[in-house]
């Protein structure tokens, strides 16, 4: 057996016996972002968008899905090569505290992860991935972020990490704590993973487009999206929000 394969094993086992962890499923049902409201024309929507590359491009879906509406607005605050483990390339702990007191938001759309998959680094010590050392404080990290965005007075709404063709197990492992976090947090969880694999669940290049005809929309590279993509790649995020918005507009009796 392959160092690999041993590895992948190993992950499995673990994701499995995490006592955080809980399905895609169960972390939806139990979301709410009570702060939501109805945008309109002169009082629009204002979502700010978080995270690495991939939420640069979501940020553009998003912007290019909506862009014929006057009541919803985004605005990207996105940083490549970020996440929650290397504060020495940015903090978004305390960016994400800087964000919110400079600017006027109703929505954060965050994406984070892809940068993870290294040591935390504190005091001298590395706590390496998916040590006790490492978990207690990338969930502290990420516990404090969602906090700060709920303090805010903001709806938040963590998008998974999408299915790739490289570290995916490690991936998932991620896509567990902000699941089990939204569930524990009150906030939106989309789970982009299983939306874009195929009908075995594995890694695909291509979408059923809203058109009904199936493209291609990956890179080559097995994580991001080509610019048609991150349109398709938004729209998961795009519907659950609309999805939210309809029912707070029409409430049921």
């Amino acid at each position: 057996m392959t160092f690999k394969s041993v590895l992948s094993t190993m992950l499995a086992a673990w994701i499995l016996i995490w006592p955080g962890a809980l399905s895609a499923k169960e972390a939806a049902k139990s979301n709410s972002n009570s702060v939501l409201r109805v945008p309109s024309a002169d009082k629009p929507l204002r979502i700010v968008v978080l995270g690495d590359s991939l939420a640069d491009g979501l940020h553009y879906g998003l912007t290019q899905l909506n862009k014929n509406r006057d009541d919803i607005k985004t605005v990207k605050k996105a940083r490549v090569n970020t996440g929650l483990v290397r504060r020495d390339r940015y903090d978004w702990n305390k960016g994400t505290r800087k964000i919110m007191r400079k600017g006027r938001y109703d929505v954060a759309v965050v994406l984070l992860g892809l940068n993870d998959l290294q040591s935390i680094r504190e005091k001298g010590k590395a706590h390496h991935f998916q040590t006790d050392g490492w978990v207690e404080r990338y969930q502290a990290r990420l516990e404090e972020m969602i906090g700060d965005l709920k303090k805010a007075g903001v709806a938040v709404y963590w998008a998974s990490i999408p299915i790739t063709t490289r570290y995916s197990d490690e991936y998932q492992y991620l896509n567990r704590f902000y699941a089990a976090a939204a569930k524990k947090m009150g906030i939106g969880y989309v789970d982009t993973w299983s939306a874009l694999a195929d009908a075995n669940g594995k890694y695909t290049a291509f979408f059923t487009m809203a058109d009904g005809k199936k493209k291609e929309i990956r890179r080559r590279d097995g994580v991001h999206f080509t610019p048609k993509g991150y349109v398709a790649f938004a729209s998961l995020v795009n519907d659950r929000l609309m999805a939210d918005l309809e029912k707070l507009a029409s409430p049921t009796q």
